[in-house]
């Protein structure tokens, strides 16, 4: 029995309700740590409890959660101050939106899951009670000044810093810095800080803030200057607070500074690593082995059991072990398998994509960028629930949805929309529906297209594009036959005009390529052309006759086909209209009178459902002619002109492949109007040419004829039932009595056949007195036009045997094979004349033993016996 086949993944999984439930979000998984603050982000940032379950806990994370809740509940454990520095979504604000809710939320988190292996480490009961939290996010703050719930107007960090923490009393330790918005001195920080601890410090978006505190003009400086004054002396103070913690956020670098030009982004970036340079640097990456849990927790409710998610992997595996060749080692490997199994419901490839190639590009996010594509990829996915979806791989992505294209998009330009559009949505899409099938209901076409585009954005160039090695795994599946990737790269390398091939890798450019040049020149190849190509491709491929056929190719009408006493090829023409009506036209006349040798016709017949790829196949070979032709080729790059040249030949490869596919048809006249011969072999495949094709089609099917028996010739002819039949009507029989035999030579096939008959007695041939019987019949004679067949009459006697002369037989044999002499001397009793002599010698001398019987038997029949001791002679 069978083993079941795998679940696809949206019968086992079950995607988070916010990921497909509701019009996608641009602010999916952007956690905003101003918002998570005022309660207005979204449900599962702001109530602590549902944020830790959905947070997987990498071990970055750990450690610094660890660390903060250890030196706030007064270990004198870990750094005062941490600089968290990723890149963009790589988990900053997600990081310090749980030590938010750490220090906000103690009774509800002390027990969860998540936390307590912290806690056990710290040997704390309960998270640290009682803890303020200051939240200080840069992109929401206002840099002129924000009036408070009371009413109290707050202008400067400090000042929110000190609201935060203490109120308006806690203001009103530096309300005079912040009204007049010049830094506070490092003394009365560490006395505000010291007078509500234990405390926490988050900063987000620092440099944000910077950009727009430049613009604010204070006395000689700038509120940008003031502000880092201000951080510098706030760093002191939490150094010297036991129960406090100042963890900030900063870029990994100046790209993700938000500034008028670069340059002045890479100060601001340069300015901020110097006023905190000697805040303890603290990466939260994402290992590797961490990634597949992260997006699997932010993105499922539910994985399913165990028994699918292996079933699921074995038939993948079991896939790239039947396809070993088209899929690389690592596949098979038991290491992949266990990255698969960790992976799952995602391939890796998809992960390794977005992570290794996007995640260094600089519109990338990383974690969060690849939670928002993936979101929207289970959105579509979950949504159109295609049946071999066992793993979410690259083809997955789906480009056709405006909001997963508008999200790829945005890594490069607005440009790129279209070339999406016009390269992989029509263009891959029109291969798709012309190849049918298959590669249809898989979307092999717009696929294949979607992971080359995918590869071919990374931030390194050198590694843009994909191999078809990639492309296979980032596509392929189980129950797709690996060749069928192959041809529908080759197809979309012919015809998608932005997609390249360099160093064996297939990627996107913003250049359009050579396809867009040679539709150019396509354009300029006339119709007349085309039907010239057609009909010399045609002539050439008909070929000669071999020796046998008179070849015609394509006649402008039925009548035009020669009447000869030959075989005569018809190929018809390529976009006949009514065959049969052609065919029967041709049977009946030949110029202004009546066909004669009906019976010396075959056609070839085309397909019509061909004629349209042919056509365009002539189109683009004529085209690729005249680019090789022209001035600006050899202007072109080498590896352009070498590609050029490269599809010239490969055309034509093609144009042959096209004209034996549509021309396989082979009809000829019969008794009953015209009738298709029977075609069952390799003849097509294994045939150069037409004429070689109708030969071994025809010689199979005993229709066409090296020589005729003259058994057959008197039997069709009734010969002896009429006096006499003349010699000329045996070949007009032949050639014009639709339904015979085709002789390859009919005059010299029926003469020789005739001939034989002779020979034989089976007829006579007379001319004049003059018959011949029994005997050779001249060459010019069966020419001559008044020989004519006659009935055979009785043969001459037969010449008198000579009597027998007198023979004799001599056997020489082993003793031990006296069989074959028993059964000569059976039928050698008859010769009742004839005497025997048997003569046996025994070399060994045993013979002696069995003298006395011997001579008694052979003597009892009257034999004469004598015994010698000499050997025979």
């Amino acid at each position: 029995m069978a083993a079941p086949r795998a679940k696809r993944v949206w019968e086992v999984c079950e995607p988070h309700p916010d990921v497909y439930s509701r019009d996608p979000d641009p602010s999916l998984f952007a956690i905003s740590l101003h918002h998570v603050m005022q309660g207005s982000a979204e449900k599962d940032y702001i109530d602590p409890e549902r944020f830790f379950s959905r947070t997987y806990m990498t071990r970055a994370l750990s450690d610094l959660l660890e660390r903060v809740v250890g030196r706030l509940a007064g270990q004198g454990r870990g750094a005062p101050i941490l600089r968290l520095e990723t890149p963009f979504g790589g988990g900053k604000t997600h990081t310090m939106t749980a030590l938010y809710h750490i220090a906000r939320s103690p009774e509800a988190l002390s027990d969860h899951e998540a936390l307590r292996p912290i806690l056990e480490r710290l040997n704390l009961r309960a998270l640290p009670r009682g803890v303020r939290v200051a939240v200080l996010d840069g992109r929401g703050l206002d840099v002129r000044e924000r009036r408070a719930e009371d009413g109290l107007t707050i202008r400067t960090l400090w000042g929110e810093l000190a609201y935060q923490l203490g109120g308006r009393e806690g203001y009103r330790m530096i309300a005079e810095a912040d009204e007049t918005r010049t830094a506070p001195g490092g003394a009365r920080l560490t006395e505000l800080l010291q007078r509500h601890q234990p405390v926490l410090i988050l900063m987000d978006e620092v440099l944000e803030y910077l950009v727009k505190a430049r613009a604010v003009k204070v006395g000689d400086s700038n509120l940008m200057e003031q502000t880092g004054a201000f951080l510098s002396e706030l760093t002191s103070a939490v150094s010297a607070v036991p129960q406090s913690a100042l963890v900030l956020a900063l870029p990994a670098s100046s790209l993700e500074v938000a500034a008028e030009t670069q340059e002045a982004a890479e100060r601001l970036f340069q300015y901020a690593k110097k006023v905190l340079g000697r805040m303890e640097l603290v990466e939260t990456p994402v290992a590797q082995d961490e990634i597949f849990g992260v997006l699997r927790k932010r993105l499922f409710r539910s994985l399913g059991n165990e028994r699918d998610k292996r079933r699921a992997v074995e038939e993948m595996r079991d896939y790239y072990d039947r396809y070993a060749r088209f899929f690389p080692d690592r596949l098979r490997s038991p290491e992949y398998k266990e990255r698969m199994l960790q992976a799952y419901p995602f391939h890796p490839e998809l992960i390794d994509l977005l992570y290794e190639r996007w995640g260094p590009h600089p519109q990338f996010q990383r974690t969060r960028g690849a939670l928002r594509l993936l979101a929207l990829v289970l959105r579509r996915l979950w949504s159109q629930r295609p049946g071999s979806a066992l793993l979410i791989q690259p083809h997955h992505v789906d480009l056709s949805d405006r909001h997963i294209r508008g999200e790829v998009v945005r890594l490069l330009d607005s440009g790129w929309d279209a070339i999406v559009t016009g390269d992989i949505l029509q263009r891959a899409g029109e291969i798709e529906r012309e190849l049918g099938g298959e590669y249809v209901r898989e979307q092999l076409g717009r696929g294949a297209a979607a992971c080359i585009f995918l590869y071919s954005i990374s931030a390194a160039t050198r590694d843009a594009g994909a191999t078809e090695e990639e492309i296979r795994v980032a596509l392929l599946r189980p129950d797709i036959n690996p060749l069928m990737a192959s041809e529908a790269l080759r197809q979309l390398q012919e015809r998608l005009w932005y997609l390249r091939r360099r160093d064996h890798r297939y990627l996107f450019t913003a250049k359009y390529n050579l396809n867009r040049v040679i539709l150019d020149f396509e354009a300029e190849v006339s119709d007349e052309r085309v039907e010239e190509a057609l009909g010399e491709q045609l002539a050439r491929l008909a070929g000669k006759g071999g020796g046998v056929f008179r070849v015609v190719v394509a006649p402008q009408e039925p009548r035009l086909v020669p009447d000869e006493p030959r075989p005569t090829l018809v190929v018809l023409p390529l976009d006949v209209s009514e065959p049969h009506e052609w065919m029967r036209q041709a049977m009946e006349s030949a110029g202004e009178g009546l066909r004669t040798n009906r019976n010396m016709l075959v056609f070839l017949v085309p397909d019509p459902t061909q004629a349209a790829a042919v056509r365009s196949a002539l189109r683009r070979w004529l085209a690729l002619s005249d680019l090789i032709r022209s001035p600006s080729f050899q202007e072109r790059e080498r590896d352009e002109q070498k590609q050029v040249r490269d599809q010239l030949r490969d055309k034509e490869t093609e144009i042959k492949a096209f004209l034996r596919r549509a021309y396989q048809a082979v009809y000829r006249p019969g008794e009953g109007g015209i009738e298709r011969v029977s075609v069952a072999g390799p003849e097509a495949i294994q045939a150069e040419t037409f004429d070689e094709y109708l030969s071994r089609v025809l010689e199979k099917a005993g229709i066409l004829l090296e020589q005729l028996s003259p058994d057959y010739l008197k039997e069709t002819l009734k010969v002896g039932e009429t006096p006499e039949i003349p010699l000329s009507q045996l070949v007009n029989f032949f050639t014009g009595v639709p339904g015979q035999p085709i002789p390859k030579n009919p005059q010299e096939t029926i003469e020789e056949a005739v001939a034989e008959g002779v020979r034989q007695g089976l007829w006579g041939v007379q001319i004049g007195e003059q018959i011949y019987l029994y005997q050779e019949v001249p060459k010019e004679a069966l020419r001559d036009r008044r020989a004519v067949l006659i009935p055979a009459q009785s043969p001459p006697p037969s010449p008198s045997p000579e009597p027998p002369k007198p023979l004799t037989l001599r056997v020489r044999t082993s003793a031990s094979l006296l069989y074959p002499l028993l059964q000569a001397a059976q039928q050698l009793r008859d010769l009742r004349d004839a005497s025997i002599l048997l003569e046996v010698h025994d070399p060994t001398g045993k013979m002696a033993e069995m003298r006395s019987e011997l001579e008694k038997l052979l003597q009892s029949y009257g034999c004469a016996v004598e015994w010698s001791n000499e050997p025979p002679a």
